[in-house]
C-alpha cells in the first residue's frame, strides 16, 4: 500500500477529510462496533475483489492462500505471536464459539464468564448449557459489581470464586469489557485461573489497536481479537490465537475438506467464503503504523475520549464509571445516562424521548468541536 504522506496528515478533521469515507456532518462514535475503513485500504480491498472476479477458480485454488498467509504473518507480528498459532476468523464471537464448541467436558464440569461478558457470548453460555454440552455441565456467570476499587479486588474475586467452584475447567475473560469499557487485569488473572487448573481464553474483541499485545508471553491458552474495530481493516476480520499445545483439539465451526489437517488449513478452508477482509488485515495494519502507530494514536484518542467524558459530565451532569485509572480502556469511556422515569407511560415516553434527543444533540455539538 502506498503510505506516502500519511505521517504528515493531522489527526482530526484533516485525517477525516483526506483519508476516511465518512459522510460530512456526521459524528461517528461507534468504532467499538464497526470501525472505519480508510480510502487507501478500501481501494486495496476493491483491487483484490477485481482480481478474484477476473478468475474465481484461480483465486480460490491458487492465489488466495498465499495472500492469507502473508496477512497472517503481519497480524501475528502485530500481536506478538508465532504465525503458526494464529488463524483468521470473522469476529471475536466466532473465535470464542470455535473454542468452546470444541471443548470436551464431562458432567460436573463448569465453565466461567462474568456479568460483564459481551451479550452475544452470554447467549452462547445459554446455548452451550441447553444444546451443546452434556447434561450436568454448568455454564456459570460471576457477578462483577461497580464500583471497582482496585485491580486486586477483581483478582481476589476470581481467586475466591474458583476456590469455591473447583469444577471450573475453562474461564473466559474479557480484555476490554463491552459495553462497559473496563480494561481487565488479564496478566494477573491468567495465573490465578491456571493455579486453579482452568484453561483461560481472553476475549480481546476491542484490544488490537488499543493495547500492546504480546501473546507469546501473555501465557493465556487462547486469545481472540478484532482488527476491524481499531486497526482499519475491512469488517469481518479478526484473529484467533491458539497456544501450540491446544492445536489438536480446537476446530473451526465448519467442518470442511481439510478436516484433521493443520490448524491453519482447517481455518482457511471452510468452503467458499470471502477471504479478502482477512487479506486486507496486512494493509489496515500498514495504515495504522503509517499514521503514527499505537503510541501516537492512543495518546490522541485517549485524550479525546477523556475530553468527551469530561464535557458530558460538566454540561449534562452525567456520572462516569467508578473504576481505578489502570482499568480505564484507552479509547472508550462509560457514562451513566438517565434512566427511563418510573410510571412509564405514553406521556412520560414523549418527555423522555425529548430529553434524550436534547442530550444527544448536545453530545454531537460537543464532539464536533473536539473532533
Amino acid at each position: 500500500m502506498d503510505t506516502e504522506g500519511l505521517l504528515d496528515v493531522a489527526y482530526g478533521d484533516e485525517m477525516r477529510q483526506k483519508e476516511m469515507c465518512l459522510r460530512p456532518q456526521s459524528v461517528f462514535l461507534n468504532h467499538g462496533s464497526y470501525g472505519v475503513v480508510p480510502h487507501r485500504v478500501l481501494n486495496i480491498q476493491k483491487r483484490f475483489m477485481d482480481e478474484r472476479e477476473g478468475h474465481p477458480d484461480h483465486w480460490f485454488r491458487r492465489t488466495a492462500k498465499g495472500y492469507w498467509l502473508d496477512a497472517r504473518k503481519a497480524a501475528a507480528e502485530f500481536v506478538g505471536a508465532d504465525s503458526e498459532d494464529v488463524v483468521f476468523v470473522s469476529n471475536a464471537t466466532t473465535g470464542v464459539n470455535a473454542v468452546l464448541r470444541s471443548l470436551k467436558l464431562q458432567a460436573g464440569d463448569a465453565i466461567l464468564a462474568t456479568t460483564l461478558t459481551y451479550g452475544s457470548l452470554r447467549n452462547l453460555w445459554v446455548d452451550l448449557e441447553e444444546r451443546i454440552y452434556p447434561e450436568g455441565v454448568q455454564c456459570l456467570l460471576m457477578e462483577i459489581k461497580i464500583p471497582i476499587l482496585s485491580e486486586d479486588q477483581v483478582v481476589k474475586q476470581y481467586d475466591d470464586f474458583l476456590t469455591s467452584h473447583p469444577n471450573v475447567k475453562f474461564v473466559l475473560i474479557d480484555h476490554i469489557t463491552s459495553p462497559s469499557a473496563i480494561l481487565m487485569p488479564i496478566a494477573h488473572l491468567i495465573p490465578v485461573c491456571h493455579k486453579h487448573g482452568a484453561l483461560v481464553m481472553v476475549d480481546g474483541a476491542h484490544a488490537p489497536g488499543q493495547v500492546q499485545l504480546n501473546l507469546n508471553t501473555l501465557n493465556a491458552d487462547m486469545y481472540t481479537g478484532n482488527f476491524h474495530k481499531w486497526v482499519f481493516t475491512p469488517r469481518g476480520s479478526a484473529i484467533l490465537w491458539i497456544r501450540r499445545d491446544h492445536h489438536q483439539w480446537v476446530n473451526p465451526n465448519n467442518t470442511s475438506w481439510l478436516k484433521d489437517q493443520s490448524l491453519s488449513d482447517q481455518f482457511f478452508d471452510q468452503g467458499t467464503r470471502d477471504h479478502i477482509p482477512f487479506i486486507c488485515a496486512k494493509y489496515g495494519l500498514q495504515f495504522y503504523q503509517a499514521i503514527g502507530g499505537m503510541e501516537k494514536i492512543v495518546e490522541y484518542t485517549s485524550k479525546l475520549a477523556t475530553e468527551g467524558r469530561d464535557y458530558l459530565v460538566k454540561e449534562l451532569g452525567l456520572t462516569p464509571l467508578s473504576i481505578p485509572p489502570s482499568m480505564e480502556s484507552p479509547n472508550l469511556r462509560l457514562l451513566k445516562i438517565p434512566g427511563v422515569p418510573s410510571g412509564y407511560s405514553s406521556k412520560t415516553n414523549k418527555t423522555y424521548q425529548t430529553n434524550l434527543t436534547s442530550l444527544f444533540q448536545q453530545l454531537q455539538r460537543g464532539f464536533s468541536v473536539m473532533y
